[in-house]
């Protein structure tokens, strides 16, 4: 795959590291910054382009007309948005942007680029669940509605000893596999569940608080 990355700071850097561990893909990575370039040439085997990617004609060095995807990972959106719009014009199919504000996307959803939310808006929302549930070990949103969350099983929960049936989860919740030992267990209704296990749910928004309530004391 051939990949265009915009942007050497830290996505753009890890982003390169993890295409390159993939496997056999064509890696060129552009930005305005000559000791990011530096030390993108100097740490992987990537092209490393200084330049300013809003000017067309760094694109069309880039051998643009050969690109599979293009990233822009910069930490300013007008940026991306130019960058990204340039790219369309310029016939890459596939477009994929860090979006840093939310007044931003409506734009961004009109030139039909897939959106990443900035890393400190992810980190801050994932912060604020550590607080508000401190017993959920991971969690992942699924759409707009729902969240996938994982958390152990507390020893004094009215959970453990009780199969699934019984166990009083609300509606609109579904487990969808239990960690015992070293097994991965996708259960059924008769399935009981036992203090110290850790549990994985799908479960619509509106029915988190009373989901993780059932495992806590």
């Amino acid at each position: 795959m051939y990949i265009v990355i915009v942007g050497a700071g830290g996505i753009g850097r890890r982003l390169t590291e993890i295409a390159l561990e993939d496997g056999n893909h064509n890696v060129i990575v552009i930005d305005k910054d000559k000791e990011r370039c530096e030390e993108i040439a100097r740490k992987y085997d990537a092209i490393a382009i200084c330049a300013d990617t809003t000017q067309e004609e760094v694109l069309n060095e880039s051998e643009i007309q050969k690109v599979d995807v293009l990233v822009a990972t910069t930490d300013d959106d007008a940026t991306n948005l130019m960058v990204v719009s340039l790219a369309r014009n310029k016939g890459v199919k596939h477009l994929i942007s860090v979006v840093n504000q939310e007044e931003s996307k409506p734009m961004f959803l009109e030139k039909n680029v897939k959106m990443i939310r900035s890393p400190d808006i992810v980190m801050a929302r994932h912060l604020f669940k550590a607080i508000k549930h401190p017993n959920v070990e991971d969690y992942m949103a699924v759409g707009a509605h729902a969240e996938i969350i994982r958390l152990p099983i507390h020893p004094k929960s009215k959970l453990s000893g009780n199969p699934i049936m019984k166990a009083g989860f609300p509606q609109k919740c579904m487990i969808v596999s239990i960690e015992r030992d070293d097994k991965l267990i996708i259960p059924t209704d008769d399935v009981e569940l036992f203090e110290g296990e850790k549990v994985t749910v799908l479960a619509h928004l509106d029915q988190i608080d009373k989901v993780v309530n059932l495992f806590i004391k």
